[in-house]
């Protein structure tokens, strides 16, 4: 029989764990585990507050200990399973929820959380047939399916993935990842006017990148403006803010006065963009009528993959950084001269699976008479003294010789202005799809963009070009994880000049 101390002090324990009160649930486990260190609900219940407090580490050795202590509890495997997650260790954490599920195969938790598990840890089989046994169980399963539509898209299986988020969206129709999810899905298969619609819902969502903003100022909603003054906001990355200025003319044909509010690193190479009578990243918002976030415009505008605007340019580079760094270059004519970069943010969760293992990889691309300059910014310890133009090489870049204009490239707080100015005398770029190939494109530069198999929506599914930028062609891979072939295609697509 339990002793009915422990049964009152864990029972205070949980009460004060419900209501989120992690710290003081701790102490009264704590006082449990005092007078029974192996107490089974004491140890896992602990865990579990453990982690909420953020200390994944501790929480894994008390679910370890609870495992000791109850081994056959589907609960405590779960429990288990949550902080090897925690602790980024998906292989420990699939088996922790394999075992869990085993013990009950009633527990559609345990299975969703398996096929998390099992998708970090690459194994896309696994995690389709874990989420799909917890649907099995629980066909209102939130996660389960969500995730499910997510992994079906990101294995090329578009339209299935489709139907299981709009199944996601009909079941729960407050969900505000299954619409944005939805949202992307259906942009990458082309259908813009429903996919941009979804995609509102983006601000909704946890954890969004770009919190609301301007909400003080009514938004537009699309329709004439007839001289009224326009906020437009940049949100996201950089290389958002790049590709969604294009659309800036479209909105000021509607009799919009725009000001676009960017980064301050972009002000200064945004200056002269078409469609905005001031760029700023400083705003005052009661001089505004109107606001609108500047990746809403196709949704505000309606617009489809047909209608976006045929400009090759819609940026310029600065004659004088041109002249610089053509002469610091030595370039007198740059067709010989491929700019190049392998390298995403390596923080952004968009850069699974886009950004090359190192420049070695680029390899395929030297050939006689043609110089190879990276354009993208790197550590002084990645470049080393070389017998070049500008007098540094990239390091570990294997036999080729990939040149790179210097440790002082693009410093201070205006990004992009020399990236530009060498983009602008160089005859074509390579790039995988990062920022660099948004400013490349929104320049006309010639482009080529290496992409992994199942890319970002904004490049649509299996075409080669772009309705975005008529100067680029894109590069799939037919492999997931495999360049060899979009590496070939851009040789060839070199060659033919």
């Amino acid at each position: 029989m339990s002793d009915p101390g422990i049964t009152v002090r864990l029972a205070a324990a949980h009460r004060l764990h419900r209501a989120g009160a992690f710290a003081e649930a701790l102490e009264g486990y704590a006082g449990v585990l005092a007078l029974d260190p192996d107490h089974p609900d004491a140890l896992n219940l602990a865990a579990s507050a453990t982690r909420s407090l953020g200390d994944a580490a501790a929480a894994v050795d008390l679910a370890r200990r609870a495992v000791a202590a109850a081994p056959d509890r589907a609960d405590v495997r779960y429990n288990h399973g949550n902080a090897l997650s925690a602790i980024g260790d998906p292989r420990g954490a699939a088996e922790a929820f394999r075992i869990a599920s085993a013990l009950d195969p009633t527990h559609a938790d345990a299975a969703a959380n398996l096929g998390l598990a099992l998708a970090r840890a690459g194994d896309d089989a696994g995690a389709e047939a874990a989420y799909r046994a917890a649907l099995a169980v629980d066909a209102d399963h939130r996660m389960a399916r969500l995730n499910l539509g997510n992994l079906l898209g990101e294995c090329g299986r578009g339209d299935e993935g489709i139907a299981e988020l709009r199944e996601v969206v009909r079941r729960h129709p407050d969900l505000a990842e299954g619409h944005y999810d939805l949202g992307l899905a259906l942009l990458r298969a082309g259908d813009w006017i429903t996919g941009f619609a979804e995609y509102e819902w983006r601000w909704r969502t946890d954890g969004f990148a770009s919190p609301p903003r301007h909400t003080d100022i009514p938004d537009w909603d699309g329709r004439p403006l007839d001289g009224r003054s326009l906020l437009v906001h940049a949100e996201q990355g950089l290389g958002d803010t790049l590709q969604f200025v294009r659309l800036l003319p479209l909105a000021a044909s509607l009799g919009a006065r725009i000001t676009l509010e960017a980064p301050t690193v972009l002000v200064r190479l945004l200056a002269d963009v078409a469609g905005a009578e001031t760029v700023t990243d400083a705003v005052d918002a009661a001089a505004f009528d109107l606001q609108t976030p500047l990746m809403g415009l196709p949704h505000r505008l309606g617009l489809t993959p047909g209608a976006l605007p045929p400009r090759a340019a819609s940026l310029t580079a600065d004659p004088a950084r041109v002249a610089l760094w053509r002469e610091r270059l030595r370039l007198v004519d740059g067709a010989e001269a491929v700019a190049v970069a392998w390298r995403g943010n390596p923080n952004s969760p968009a850069d699974r699976g886009r950004s090359f293992d190192g420049p070695a990889r680029l390899a395929p691309l030297a050939a006689p008479g043609r110089r190879l300059i990276a354009v993208q910014k790197l550590p002084r310890d990645e470049l080393e003294p070389a017998p070049v133009a500008s007098g540094w090489r990239v390091a570990n870049a294997g036999d080729q010789v990939i040149e790179h204009p210097g440790p002082d490239f693009d410093a201070g707080r205006d990004a992009f202005l020399d990236t530009a100015a060498v983009l602008a005398i160089c005859g074509r770029v390579v790039t995988i799809d990062t920022s660099l190939a948004h400013l490349a494109a929104s320049l006309g530069r010639p482009t080529e963009i290496l992409l992994k198999r199942v890319a970002d929506w904004r490049w649509l599914e299996r075409r080669p070009d772009t309705p975005w930028y008529p100067t680029v062609r894109l590069h799939r891979q037919t492999v997931a994880g495999d360049w060899s072939g979009p590496l070939a295609s851009v040789v060839a697509a070199l060659a033919r000049g």
